[in-house]
């Protein structure tokens, strides 16, 4: 048989077939073509249009055909044409109805859909373990405090667990983000046709069913074209790449010496090929450099989705040569950021050595002012001039005198002994969501609840196997 169902016996140069077939990716989708289209001969034999023995003949063969390792796929114009036609030598002619009532429209929009829902549970399972990571990193670091930077410059003191809990944060808008699209993606479009349905008494709501999706798509002509789910799918990617780079950046800020605020494992750093004292933080500088790569494959998708008249193009198959690459490299960067997270120790005596600028405390200074009465303009120009007169005289704030303190207001007498400690400017900093420990504990129990609730969500992904359909057939 003809390895080109499609084109008939043409005879298409070799670069033509270089530039048009999609096999070198759509291989990916072998294993969902099977599952689909044992879910297509199920439902062609409940609408009466082929009969019990066909329908077994195929099923029987496809099941077989999932275990066969020896297909040369490369022969191949797509995915599709290489299951029909090994389906075919295997079980002979009624092979040749499996295609019926369905177009390869939107048979590819079923295989990528059923292939991104199972990826969907792997990415929400690992973010859950990455936010595990950063929750559990905060519980044991509650008694550390660090300056916090605004414009990379030190700003006011703030507990590292409260540094932490804001990537956990992040990796939960991740997470929701991803698991929100499940219920735009949950739909099935096998039954669509090329692109205006079908005459055949093909119940849509039944394979919807038994492949586990919420119910069919509404409109056949937006099935056969859409692809919002992929350009969603990878825009999540590059969200949660953003937040790990950002977090890539900060440890190897941390991981130089001249901040020594954190140690990483020798598996997570590399040596120089020259100077033999260095260890490099290449694995978060990889990790920062993440974003580029799904910028460029959002890029791809969406320079094909737009301005293509409805229904299905020719262009809609370079989504796969995307979607195959950014799964494959999201899931390791997934992966490597956990062990990089769980790689890390945080240097407290480092950390307090960082801890000795007062002016860290400015803002309490005004803060403190404001509280007595005085508007918080006034109180921002007096503590400033009382920034500047220490910075000329080389003194920090508590080793101004209360004649001095004087000078600038008569408030600043009523000054604590223990005012200028670190530890208390993070405990006055109690509002919810705020640094100070009761808050940052308060939004570490709220997470373990979070991490509790988000596993039920993730079992709330449907999926379904080519052994659990196939052993649920009774024919």
């Amino acid at each position: 048989m003809s390895a080109f169902l499609w084109s008939a016996d043409e005879d298409l140069p070799d670069i033509v077939k270089n530039f048009t077939y999609s096999i070198d990716e759509d291989k990916e989708l072998f294993y969902y073509d099977i599952l689909g289209g044992i879910a297509h001969t199920l439902t062609l034999y409940r609408g009466g249009i082929i009969t019990q023995d066909e329908a077994k003949a195929i099923i029987d063969g496809l099941y077989k055909l999932k275990e066969k390792k020896d297909i040369d796929f490369y022969k191949y114009e797509d995915v599709h044409t290489a299951v029909e036609i090994e389906l075919t030598n295997l079980i002979g002619e009624p092979a040749k109805k499996l295609h019926t009532a369905r177009s390869r429209n939107d048979q590819v929009a079923l295989d990528e859909r059923l292939y991104i829902r199972d990826k969907l549970r792997e990415y929400l399972t690992l973010l859950r373990e990455i936010i595990k990571a950063f929750v559990d990193l905060a519980s044991i670091s509650l008694d550390i405090v660090l300056p916090g930077f605004t414009h990379l410059q030190p700003a006011q003191p703030v507990l590292i667990s409260h540094h932490l809990l804001a990537y956990v944060e992040m990796m939960k808008r991740d997470f929701s983000c991803f698991y929100s699209m499940y219920q735009r993606l949950n739909k099935c479009p096998l039954g669509s046709g090329a692109l205006a349905g079908l005459d055949f008494p093909y119940d849509r709501f039944f394979i919807s069913e038994i492949l586990r999706f919420d119910g069919p798509t509404n409109n056949s002509m937006d099935t056969v074209s859409d692809r919002d789910y992929l350009l969603e799918y990878v825009f999540n990617m590059l969200i949660t790449s953003i937040h790990m780079s950002k977090f890539g950046e900060e440890i190897v800020i941390w991981n130089n010496p001249l901040f020594g605020f954190v140690k990483i494992s020798p598996g997570y750093t590399t040596g120089s090929s020259m100077m033999p004292q260095k260890r490099n933080p290449d694995i978060a500088e990889l990790i920062r450099g993440s974003v580029g790569e799904y910028l460029g494959y959002l890029d791809t998708l969406v320079v094909m989705a737009k301005g293509l008249p409805l229904t299905y193009n020719r262009d809609l198959q370079i989504d796969k040569r995307v979607i195959f690459r950014a799964s494959y490299s999201f899931i390791i960067l997934l992966k490597v950021f956990k062990g990089l997270l769980e790689n890390i120790e945080f240097d407290r005596e480092k950390i307090r050595e960082n801890l000795k600028d007062e002016f860290l405390l400015a803002t309490d200074l005004a803060d403190f002012l404001v509280n007595r009465g005085i508007p918080f303009r006034s109180a921002h120009h007096i503590v400033r001039n009382v920034v500047f007169y220490c910075q000329e005289q080389n003194r920090s704030f508590s080793q101004l005198s209360k004649d001095e303190w004087k000078r600038f207001h008569e408030e600043f007498l009523n000054l604590s002994e223990d005012f200028f400690s670190f530890e208390n400017s993070v405990a006055r900093r109690d509002t919810y969501g705020g640094t100070s420990k009761n808050q940052v504990e308060y939004q570490i129990l709220l997470n373990r609840k979070w991490l509790e609730e988000s596993q039920a969500q993730i079992e709330k992904i449907a999926s379904i196997s080519i052994e659990e359909l196939f052993s649920s057939i009774n024919l």
